[in-house]
């Protein structure tokens, strides 16, 4: 007996939801091209959750040996192993401070340069592996080779977004697009 397949519901223009036929609904699929070697920054990104597994077992096993409690994000003031504890805390917390940015970042850029993308990264995911390690040591001090070598990571991203962003505004396409839609929408003729 054929299993009987439901054709996928898909939004009208009212909001209302109506069933689709599978021929229609194959029409209707968009396709997507990446560029060459794109896939590559999906390596640092799937290296991004080990490394945040890593860092929040620190944290988890930190909890535990300096006997920091729950909801305390940090230990409290007066905690006799409150440094200790907190640069372990503080590497994971400073990590999370950047890590979307840092990711979002490198897969727009790899749109435009992949391997370099890919491999700043990556770096930086290495570099957050030695900041968190470092960091853990207990001397706020043994964080600057792991911050270093995530800024060899996040600072070429922002390099290359910047680039990317200044080659879209200085293109003539875009800057005629963008002077008729000040025109259509404002009035303004620049």
């Amino acid at each position: 007996r054929a299993a009987h397949r439901r054709a996928p519901l898909l939004p009208t223009e009212g909001r209302r939801l109506h069933r689709v036929s599978p021929p229609a609904a194959a029409a209707m699929a968009v396709k997507i091209e990446f560029p060459e070697h794109y896939a590559l920054c999906f390596v640092p990104l799937a290296l991004s959750w080990i490394m945040n597994f890593f860092l929040v077992i620190q944290v988890a096993i930190g909890r535990k040996r300096y006997n920091v409690q729950y909801p305390n994000l940090y230990a409290p003031p007066g905690h006799k192993d409150a440094d200790k504890f907190n640069c372990i805390q503080r590497a994971h917390q400073n990590t999370l401070e950047s890590w979307s940015m840092v990711m979002v970042t490198m897969l727009a850029v790899g749109l435009v340069y992949p391997i370099s993308a890919a491999a700043a990264g990556t770096a930086w995911v290495l570099g957050r592996f030695v900041y968190g390690i470092g960091y853990a040591l207990g001397n706020p001090s043994f964080r600057m080779p792991g911050g270093l070598l995530s800024h060899v990571g996040d600072f070429p991203l922002m390099g290359m977004a910047f680039r990317i962003a200044y080659m879209a505004m200085t293109d003539p396409a875009t800057v005629t697009a963008a002077k008729g839609y000040a025109k259509t929408h404002t009035g303004l003729e620049l």
